[in-house]
């Protein structure tokens, strides 16, 4: 158990460490007595040392948002790098605010007219890139964590970022300062920067090339109620190969979506500001996959929650959908046979492909399925049979206007050997929060819960 704590804690470490190594080489170049004399001298060079860590979180945070699969492996799993990745974003900006703040502070000590003429062009290029790159830098963290973006518009802020970086690694390079004297600190700060620029490249501008992808044709579209979508797909060449409960990134080359989302619609309604980009913006959204890895057809189900997903409705077969994966480590990592699986809503999608690909693996699932009403509960005849086929394999589903919410603690009343099973649970955030204390209450150790948010991309506002 303490094995899977540390795993959790090893990647947010390799990153703290990596922002840190600029300071100790900074440090380590000159005699601090020197650097810390006078007001001056000391809040210049605070304002350094925040500058050097806010430009190495900036970049590896450029790092993250590439979706590598070593970095995803390192922080186990995308939903957890995702998280990580915001985090890392607002102490990249509360550093890089730090900088400004205390440069500005230092050159106050001399005159306000000295402070303020920093911030002006007459400064000179070098230092007014800064300000630009900290002006685009901070205009795009209030939209990304105050504003409610549409997915379209939401992504191509996120790809300012590298803009933006571009700025700021030019301001640190030509600025004159204490790397002159520490070569160790500028090959550093030089290898950080192209790691976070070739980052950016990779995914944002060569992704078309880059990026390994393949291609499908859609051969059915099941609309098993006015809001969920099953897609069914063929492979146009090399299949998918993923583990169950994986997802990826999907976007579907469809004539009846370019319909529906015409090039540069802008609307604004219930204060969201959106571009329709459609197959222009080349917009590709994350699904979890409910196939078994051993079929020939790939699957995805899709709830209509969004603009996006209401559009799917009315995809077509004999669409092409470019596939972006897999990703995710929600149930490959598990090795207690011992389970108990709790879904919520469409939060069962994860859950289909690992039902499906049970035959010949010895384990004891207890799976609880929660919908709103009966009616929801999609896939259940199949999940029926497969419980008739196993004794080790039993399904409940879980009706909020029945039943009420699932609890911990009815859980536990039903499974004794509880705390010696392995919990997974997919769904809501709310649902997902509210379970994790409760499992803690009942004896349930916090490295036996494994979750995942299926709206876990969703980082520009709280997931609803």
């Amino acid at each position: 158990m303490r094995t899977d704590k540390l795993a959790s804690l090893r990647g947010p470490l390799v990153l703290a460490i990596l922002c840190g190594i600029p300071l100790i080489l900074w440090a380590g170049s000159v005699s601090l007595e020197a650097r810390f004399t006078g007001r001056f001298a000391t809040l210049t060079s605070i304002a350094v040392l925040l500058a050097y860590a806010g430009t190495s979180a900036f970049a590896l945070n450029l790092v993250l948002g590439a979706r590598l699969r070593p970095v995803e492996a390192l922080l186990g799993g995308l939903d957890r790098m995702y998280k990580t990745h915001r985090i890392l974003g607002q102490a990249a900006f509360a550093l890089l605010l730090g900088h400004v703040v205390f440069i500005l502070a230092g050159r106050a000590t001399i005159s306000m007219d000295a402070a303020v003429d920093l911030l002006l062009p007459s400064a000179g290029w070098t230092v007014f890139a800064g300000v630009l790159a900290f002006a685009g830098m901070s205009l795009a963290i209030v939209l990304t964590l105050f504003a409610r973006l549409g997915h379209e518009v939401f992504v191509y802020v996120q790809r300012t970022f590298g803009l933006v970086f571009l700025a700021a690694t030019y301001h640190v390079f030509t600025t004159p300062g204490a790397k002159e004297g520490s070569q160790a600190l500028n090959l550093y700060l030089a290898g950080i920067a192209t790691l976070g620029i070739a980052a950016f490249a990779y995914r944002s501008l060569l992704g078309n090339v880059l990026v390994r992808r393949r291609k499908y044709r859609v051969v059915t579209v099941n609309r098993l109620d006015e809001f969920v979508t099953e897609i069914v797909m063929e492979p146009i060449g090399k299949p998918l190969a993923f583990s169950p409960g994986q997802f990826l990134f999907v976007n579907f080359r469809s004539l009846a979506l370019r319909e529906q989302f015409h090039p540069l619609e802008l609307s604004v309604r219930r204060r969201v500001f959106s571009i329709r980009a459609g197959e222009i913006a080349n917009q590709f959204h994350p699904f979890s996959i409910t196939s078994s890895p051993n079929e020939p057809t790939l699957r995805i189900t899709v709830k209509a929650v969004g603009v996006y997903t209401r559009a799917l409705r009315r995809l077509e077969t004999s669409a092409v959908a470019v596939v972006e994966g897999p990703y995710g480590s929600f149930s490959r990592n598990v090795t207690n046979p011992r389970q108990i699986w709790i879904a919520g809503g469409i939060g069962v999608t994860p859950f289909l492909s690992m039902a499906r690909s049970l035959d010949g693996i010895p384990r004891s699932i207890d799976f609880y399925y929660c919908v709103e009403h009966r009616p929801e509960g999609h896939f259940l005849d199949e999940l029926r049979a497969i419980e008739r086929s196993r004794d080790d394999f039993r399904v409940v589903l879980v009706a909020r206007d029945a039943d009420g919410f699932l609890t911990a603690a009815r859980v536990a009343e039903e499974h004794s050997d509880l705390s010696s099973a392995d919990v997974l649970i997919c769904g809501p955030p709310a649902m997902i929060d509210s379970l994790r204390a409760q499992l803690h209450a009942v004896g349930v150790a916090d490295a036996r819960i494994h979750a995942e948010e299926f709206g876990f991309a969703k980082l520009g506002r709280k997931a609803r």
